[in-house]
């Protein structure tokens, strides 16, 4: 059975939920990462990066989200299209959560976390610039009328729709330009599957 360590975090969920839609039988570990049990010997022993999530499957390790997400696909198949142009429209858009979304809402997160007197308002700045930008083109994207950022569902929606989770649950009025975006969080929110892995850990 593959056992996964993870944490209640936007990229620990994107595996879940890849394991809940590919209705995959697994164990979660959780891992504290208040009490920094990802700094652990046995855990720095799976992920010298120190970071969640980590899956260990028929003796194989894997880390960082997007690389488990793909080897669950390249095992069990459900996660990428098959038709060509579809599969690189939905690693186009995984690469695009990896290199802008998620880094870009991370470190403002990060910011509005501190102590205001912490605060670099000029960092916040940027970051929330970058991630207005980074939310208007995955609007123009959905614009066309497509359900899903590739057309399908697929790798892309399960990365990117937990950080925009996390953005909206920290500020409602993130998404109010973006019509497109909001419909389709709408659409992901929706999926069984979806709402079971951002359950996960519990």
């Amino acid at each position: 059975m593959i056992k996964l360590y993870t944490a209640a975090t936007p990229n620990g969920r994107k595996v879940s939920i890849a394991l809940e839609e590919l209705g995959l039988e697994y164990e979660t570990v959780r891992v504290n990462l208040v009490e920094e049990e990802q700094f652990k010997p046995e855990f720095l022993a799976m992920n010298p990066s120190r970071k969640i999530p980590v899956i260990e499957d028929d003796g194989e390790i894997i880390w960082e989200s997007g690389a488990i997400i793909m080897y669950l696909d390249a095992k069990h198949g459900g996660l990428l299209p098959t038709d060509a142009r579809e599969r690189s429209q939905a690693l186009q858009y995984t690469f695009f959560q990896a290199a802008h979304v998620g880094p870009n809402l991370g470190r403002l997160g990060s910011q509005f976390n501190r102590d205001p007197a912490e605060q670099n308002k000029e960092m916040i700045e940027i970051f929330l610039t970058e991630c207005i930008r980074v939310f208007g083109v995955l609007d123009t994207v959905l614009a066309d009328g497509r359900d899903y950022l590739a057309g399908p569902y697929s790798i892309a929606d399960i990365m990117t729709y937990p950080w925009l989770k996390a953005a909206r649950d920290a500020q409602e009025t993130f998404f109010a330009d973006f019509g497109k975006l909001s419909a389709w969080m709408e659409r992901v929110a929706a999926r069984p599957a979806v709402q079971r892995g951002m359950a996960v850990p519990e």
